[in-house]
């Protein structure tokens, strides 16, 4: 990926910043399908329960798709994916510390609404960092994260449930994610208020096009009518 030294290269920390959030975020998704035959019998699930706990997630994160956007709208990138990726760990560690159903499925539930809004938020993100000829590789970094999750993901969490119990597939995901939590609370800013970034590349990626920060004017209700 040639970069010219004069420009900077501040665009792409911010690019695999997003990308190891969404790597990490599929952690937290798939460490219940691997721990799932040890809740099972701890808990005594039936084939029912566990397509419950299965399924929890995706309820609220589906739910949230649209309405996210408009929480990103009004309260930006920064703060939504800052408030976001500290509760996927709250998540996981609900359940690392869970006693049975209820409790399982409530944080599944957790989850949900916490990760509905990383994707959206990664592509605002992108709309802001990156000239319009480098979104489809800024893109391409996190999307490709997701895919890559589950040659990652899955061992690693069965790794930890088959030498540390099956509370432990959750307590490192929970480990996890409030690690990259730290991380993008002091790496991530909005271009405008980046310190690190130089003067030359953000004017490199305005004149390609930025998308403008701030509150869209968009009317979100006849957004949602136009859907």
């Amino acid at each position: 990926m040639p970069i010219s030294p004069a420009i900077g290269r501040r665009r792409w920390t911010i690019g695999v910043l997003l990308g190891v959030g969404i790597l990490i975020n599929y952690f937290d998704r798939v460490n219940i399908s691997v721990a799932g035959p040890q809740l099972q019998q701890e808990f005594g699930l039936t084939p029912a329960d566990l397509g419950l706990l299965f399924s929890a997630f995706f309820w609220s994160y589906a739910i949230l798709q649209v309405p996210v956007g408009m929480v990103l709208d009004r309260f930006g990138v920064m703060t939504v994916s800052r408030i976001g990726a500290f509760l996927w760990g709250v998540a996981s560690g609900a359940v690392a510390f869970a006693n049975g159903f209820s409790l399982i499925f409530a944080a599944r539930v957790l989850l949900g609404v916490a990760e509905a809004p990383a994707f959206p938020a990664n592509s605002k993100a992108t709309g802001y960092w990156f000239p319009r000829g480098e979104r489809a590789t800024a893109t391409a970094i996190f999307d490709a994260a997701a895919k890559f999750s589950n040659v990652v993901g899955v061992p690693l969490v069965a790794f930890a449930v088959v030498a540390f119990g099956w509370r432990w597939g959750f307590g490192l995901t929970a480990i996890l994610s409030f690690a990259y939590f730290l991380a993008y609370w002091w790496i991530y800013r909005d271009p405008s208020r980046d310190g690190k970034l130089s003067r030359e590349e953000r004017a490199y990626i305005l004149d390609g096009g930025a998308a403008p920060e701030g509150p869209s004017g968009a009317d979100p209700f006849a957004m949602l009518g136009y859907l």
